[in-house]
């Protein structure tokens, strides 16, 4: 099954919605002192960045047949994981290198890859959140990875949300063992979601379906996804939303995105990526919209799971961006009078 019959399916109809440009701003980053807790906002490139690769294996369900692959009994999931780590702050990851022990336990943000990607080649920007103060974990879905058995395919996506699951609880494990270069590394109450296309998709599912929404997440990024009408998706749920999308997708279209951020409650914003396309905002692109989609998820992030009052401020500066981005917010919940 392709992208666009998912889209059929999800989508009936939406309504384009204009939005202006913004005016030119430099990222905006946080400066935290030595002596901040955990919780306080770092930069990007606060920290060195480890990398570690580990392999999963959920016997409890099984991975179907794909075109000439019989399926398997249980379900294979490599995952790649990145983490702040000792050292000398740089560019490039280092593999099994020593966490920093400084300011952990970290939130932990479950990173969902696109249809015939895999997790690892979203590492120009996932290595920046990890620089910040975040594990993300990073899985390669058993069959919508690029290397899937039978070819990559998206129609296992009603699998995938129990997949991220189940990534999560085994990084957890591996977090609150006595040792082990993720010993100690993970807070299990400040754990995010994001990903990308297929992965958004995924992540919707694991946040919003109203049946099984999971409960830990905190909040969710999806970038370039589609989600279900409730009352069968976002009913009763108010985790934070921030949904990112080129006004120039051609492959899950702009209005598709949009109306999933409509039918959102709040907190949500949505960030339009001005002329952006499906994949190239998020990876394999040329600045400025790169580091405007890796701060300005970063910032949101920083509010909704290090607590960072003053990240929102950020997020709206970050996202400032003339002919690269705009913003729409609703930050007002029930019973508040909203956030800045």
């Amino acid at each position: 099954m392709s992208l666009l019959g998912i889209r059929g399916k999800m989508v009936a109809s939406t309504a384009v919605l204009m939005v202006g440009a913004f005016v030119a701003a430099a990222p905006a980053v946080a400066v935290s002192s030595a002596a901040s807790s955990w919780r306080a906002a770092a930069a990007i490139g606060t920290f060195a960045v480890g990398r570690v690769e580990r392999t999963f294996v959920d016997d409890s369900r099984p991975t179907k047949a794909n075109g000439t692959y019989a399926g398997a009994p249980d379900r294979t999931l490599h995952t790649t994981i990145y983490y702040p780590a000792r050292g000398k702050p740089r560019d490039a990851v280092t593999p099994d290198a020593p966490a920093d022990r400084k300011r952990d336990p970290y939130p932990l943000i479950l990173f969902s890859h696109g249809h015939n990607s895999f997790g690892a080649e979203y590492e120009g920007l996932l290595r920046q959140w990890a620089s910040a103060g975040y594990v993300i974990a990073a899985p390669d879905y058993p069959l919508s990875n690029m290397n899937a058995p039978g070819g990559a395919t998206a129609a296992d996506l009603d699998q995938q949300p129990a997949d991220a699951r189940f990534v999560i609880d085994r990084v957890l494990t591996l977090s609150s063992q006595r040792s082990g270069v993720l010993a100690g590394t993970v807070d299990p109450r400040r754990i995010g979601a994001s990903g990308h296309s297929l992965g958004a998709m995924t992540t919707y599912r694991l946040v919003y379906e109203a049946c099984c929404a999971d409960k830990r997440i905190k909040a969710a990024a999806p970038m370039s996804g589609l989600a279900g009408d409730p009352p069968d998706f976002f009913t009763g749920i108010s985790t934070p939303l921030l949904a990112e999308h080129g006004d120039a997708d051609g492959t899950l279209p702009y209005p598709g995105g949009l109306a999933a951020f409509t039918k959102a409650g709040a907190p949500k914003f949505f960030l339009t990526l001005v002329g952006g396309g499906h994949t190239p905002p998020y990876r394999g692109a040329s600045a400025p919209a790169p580091t405007t989609v890796a701060h300005v998820t970063l910032d949101f992030f920083d509010r909704y799971l290090k607590s960072d009052r003053g990240a929102l401020e950020r997020l709206r500066k970050d996202a400032d961006q003339p002919g690269v981005a705009t913003l729409q917010e609703h930050v007002q919940t029930r019973g508040t009078a909203g956030e800045g």
